[in-house]
């Protein structure tokens, strides 16, 4: 590869160097014949009218021109090309000198040969077309001009046939539809051109008429190239526009590499992101190759000219990256390289990198355009990253950073329909964590909290990408596997091992020994609805783990379906059967008749010291009698159920908020009453905490109500209210 670079190269010189020699040999030929020609005082001013255009370059789709060749025409006309071109070619090379902007003394020589090469060329069509029998001067008729339009055309081809075989050499690439933009804005430039010349013609070239020349021309120029600027500036402005309301990085990626691709002579345009100490790609527009442009990203503390752009927070500009020490990586296909900085608010978000197909394919107008379309690309991405974290933060639960029951039920909806159409199965697994409420009482809230976020560590880490992990309620999450039943059962098995053999550390407590229950169902075996088989799977969970024994996984069966709805220790409705209600039925009524429901909770204060002093028979004999009050306080059309331990729930339709506080008075009242007799000679009074929601006062949205069941509960545990207490 290597050799083959180098014999490439050597073509492309050996290419320079012959237009060099046959422009020597023109000049050389010429001036033997013409050497009376150059002592012509007029040249003196000409050569400062060729410098004076030449400095001023006009953009030209992805390469530049200039107004030169109105001064080449007109000089060609009145003293020949031996006069023209050697001007023409002293003004190539040294106006990119003057403006420092140097590529190369072999390429600058090209560029002034390839000039005088054209001029000659233009020259002998003139001549073959007559020209030289017609003096173009100010008696000329005005026809006689029109020889100009071939002379201008030849000149034109010879410019363009040269400048594309170097680029073919070196194997530049220039699309058919960059090439013809450039040949069209050429085209129009040479144009423009003719006019000028015509004037200078029309005053025989003298002193005077050169100096008054010089004005208008170089004005002209730099209007001209002002304007295309603009034009240009204002494409880039347009394109950032359009993207005031993208919030997607994906999209403004790519539309900016696209549009870096379309402006500048760029090959491929690349745009990252800066991400913990690392640059990660986004968008790749045109060719690449893989170790320059790594997929994986690349850390800030390598060494490399993206990791000094983004430090520096300045551009960094590689005219020729064959000759750079800095690239190591050498590819013919990218000979420039150009690193912009995207900022937003003085900070480094993003990089956008260029590159070209040939050396000092960048000039300082470009490398501006660019750095001008960055500078609002910076604040385009900050834009769309704050826009993810709030759209990320919305789907998120604060206490775990999983997902929360939104985005698990958006999720649940779109894989399962997924699954359908693509004839896979698909798995639902609820876990609970056995006696939370015991770590919450023995250690705190926060403790209790920081289990909840370490179990949620290995639920995601043992899920992977396999499928999704969310918090369901309290102290249950919800997982969703892109798997068969066998192969979702091993996964949660290994979860509640994992968790079984957990040290949960965190100032200075160790909590081991936690245990989870676990039910899994799983399409198609199980149900052909996702709604069902999500509840499949809860039953499973409460009637096939927790309730008997926990610390176990287990799959739905029928059976389970004879404990869906009463309680079967108190005859109460279950909780499930009381969300179902909630959320198909009581909630639909409320939104389409406007009324409101509420829902009453009760917690039995300290009834784990009934259960510790006179033992579980009791305290069981507690609550049956206690579901028997509410009972007798339920009127038609509300539901009692019982929520789980000593939790009690009351749903009551049609209901504002003072009545329900009435409600939840006489309840409290009726409990607070009685006598528990739990011996012969023992009677036992029971204090309840209570509270209330009112839907749609004080929560609007269902699923949030139904995360909030789980909220209200702990906030009437005792063990949180000791902690809220201590704080």
């Amino acid at each position: 590869m290597e050799g083959w670079l180098n014999v490439r190269l050597t073509a492309v010189k050996l290419y320079q160097y012959a237009v060099l020699a046959f422009a020597a040999f023109l000049f050389l030929t010429a001036a033997f014949d013409h050497y009376d020609s150059f002592l012509r005082p007029q040249l003196i001013l000409l050569l400062l009218l060729y410098l004076l255009v030449e400095s001023v370059q006009i953009p030209l789709g992805s390469g530049y021109g200039s107004l030169t060749y109105g001064v080449t025409l007109a000089v060609m006309m009145l003293f020949g090309p031996h006069v023209a071109a050697p001007l023409v070619t002293i003004a190539v090379v040294a106006a990119p000198l003057i403006k420092r902007n140097h590529r190369g003394t072999l390429l600058h020589l090209f560029n002034g040969a390839q000039h005088a090469i054209s001029t000659f060329a233009a020259y002998g069509v003139f001549v073959w077309l007559g020209g030289e029998a017609a003096r173009l001067t100010g008696s000329a008729e005005t026809m006689d001009y029109l020889i100009l339009l071939p002379v201008t055309l030849m000149y034109m081809v010879m410019n363009h046939l040269l400048v594309h075989t170097l680029f073919i050499l070196r194997r530049d690439e220039v699309s058919p539809r960059d090439f013809l933009k450039i040949f069209v804005s050429d085209s129009m430039n040479f144009l423009i051109c003719i006019p000028f010349a015509v004037f200078i013609l029309a005053f025989d070239g003298d002193a005077p008429s050169l100096l008054l020349m010089m004005i208008p021309l170089v004005l002209f120029g730099q209007v001209l190239k002002l304007y295309r600027k603009i034009k240009l500036t204002n494409k880039a402005h347009e394109v950032v526009n359009r993207l005031q309301s993208e919030f997607d990085l994906q999209n403004i990626s790519r539309t900016i590499t696209e549009s870096v691709r379309k402006l500048t002579p760029s090959v491929s345009a690349v745009l990252w992101v800066v991400e913990n100490e690392r640059v990660m790609p986004v968008w790749i527009d045109g060719q690449h190759h893989p170790e320059l442009m790594p997929q994986a990203g690349f850390c800030l503390s390598e060494s490399s000219i993206t990791s000094l752009a983004v430090k520096s927070k300045q551009v960094e500009s590689v005219p020729d990256t064959m000759k750079d020490k800095r690239i190591t990586e050498k590819h013919e296909e990218f000979k420039s390289f150009l690193v912009v900085p995207l900022k937003a608010r003085d900070k480094v978000v993003g990089v956008l990198t260029c590159y070209g197909a040939r050396s000092y394919a960048y000039t300082e107008e470009q490398i501006e355009l660019i750095t001008v379309l960055a500078a609002q690309v910076g604040v385009l991405i900050e834009n769309a990253s704050l826009y993810r974290e709030l759209q990320e933060a919305s789907v998120r639960d604060p206490g775990t950073g999983l997902y929360n029951y939104r985005f698990f039920y958006q999720e649940l909806s779109r894989r399962f329909e997924q699954a359908k159409a693509e004839v896979r199965p698909m798995s639902i697994a609820i876990l609970d964590i056995d006696h939370f409420k015991k770590y919450n009482d023995t250690y705190g809230h926060v403790v209790g909290d920081e289990v909840l976020r370490q179990v949620a560590q290995v639920l995601q880490k043992a899920v992977g990408k396999q499928g999704v992990v969310a918090r369901y309620g309290g102290e249950e999450f919800a997982l969703l596997l892109d798997a068969s039943l066998y192969e979702a059962k091993g996964v949660v098995e290994g979860i509640r091992r994992e968790l079984h053999f957990h040290k949960f550390q965190y100032q200075g407590y160790t909590v081991q020994g936690v245990t989870v229950s676990v039910g899994v169902a799983s399409y198609p075996d199980h149900d052909q609805n996702e709604k069902e088989l999500l509840e499949k799977a809860d039953q499973a969970m409460y009637w096939g783990a927790k309730q008997r024994g926990r610390d176990k996984v287990a799959v739905y069966t029928p059976d389970f379906d004879t404990h869906l709805f009463v309680d079967k220790l108190t005859g109460l409705y279950t909780y499930h059967y009381l969300r179902i209600k909630m959320v198909e039925e009581f909630m639909a009524q409320s939104k389409d008749s406007g009324t409101s429901f509420a829902l009453i909770f009760i917690n039995i204060a300290e009834f784990t010291n009934i259960n510790r002093t006179f033992g579980f028979e009791v305290g069981n004999m507690v609550l049956r009698e206690i579901a028997v009050l509410i009972k007798e306080n339920v009127r038609h059309g509300e539901i009692a159920a019982r929520y789980g331990g000593d939790e009690f729930l009351l749903l009551v339709p049609r209901v504002n908020r003072e009545e329900v506080l009435r409600i939840q008075e006489r309840l409290q009242k009726a409990v607070a009453c009685h006598k528990f007799k739990v011996g012969d000679n023992v009677l036992v009074r029971v204090v309840s905490r209570a509270d209330v929601i009112v839907f749609p006062d004080d929560v609007s949205e269902g699923q949030q109500l139904v995360s909030q069941i789980a909220e209200m509960f702990l906030r009437l545990s005792s063990g949180w209210l000791e902690q809220q207490a201590k704080a």
